[in-house]
């Protein structure tokens, strides 16, 4: 009688233990399903926000371009970047152009996963898909071309 009931405290603990491992990891299995979903067509619940943002300036002439955004949804877990011009792009992207449109970029830092957005001519922003952020952590970069030729600018990670 002894044995089977220690037999059967052994299993019940193991299976504990493998209840607790897929409750553990099911909230990040599930972000991880919006690895390059539209943030503006998923409904996740929580808030949403900027969590750290940077100035895009000329590096010729100094001055103010824009911003880019690292936002966060805590109800998906999941963080995506967004830049926003002061100005409407002009022509962009081509040879005859002259010059890049400029892009946004979220990378995710334990991998290096990275979703873009370009803000194309008569635009003056644009959002990237978003990025599992559950247990780790990201950031964003936004990317302009001005006189000074192009210039990177990252957010803090988050």
């Amino acid at each position: 009688m002894r044995t089977l009931l220690r037999r059967t405290a052994q299993v019940g603990t193991a299976l504990l233990f493998a209840a607790g491992g897929l409750v553990a990891t099911g909230g990040s299995a599930q972000a991880a399903t919006y690895d390059g979903w539209d943030p503006a067509s998923t409904s996740c619940g929580g808030t949403t926000s900027t969590v750290s943002s940077a100035s895009l300036n000329d590096p010729y002439f100094g001055t103010y371009q824009g911003t880019i955004e690292l936002r966060y949804n805590s109800g998906c877990r999941t963080t995506w970047a967004r830049i926003t011009l002061d100005y409407t792009q002009g022509a962009c992207g081509n040879a005859s152009a002259g010059h890049a449109c400029a892009q946004a970029t979220v990378i995710r830092n334990s991998d290096g996963r990275s979703y873009s957005c370009t803000v194309y001519a008569g635009s003056s922003s644009c959002y990237t898909p978003m990025v599992n952020d559950a247990g780790v952590s990201s950031y964003a970069q936004g990317m302009v071309d001005g006189a000074g030729g192009l210039k990177y600018t990252r957010t803090g990670s988050y």
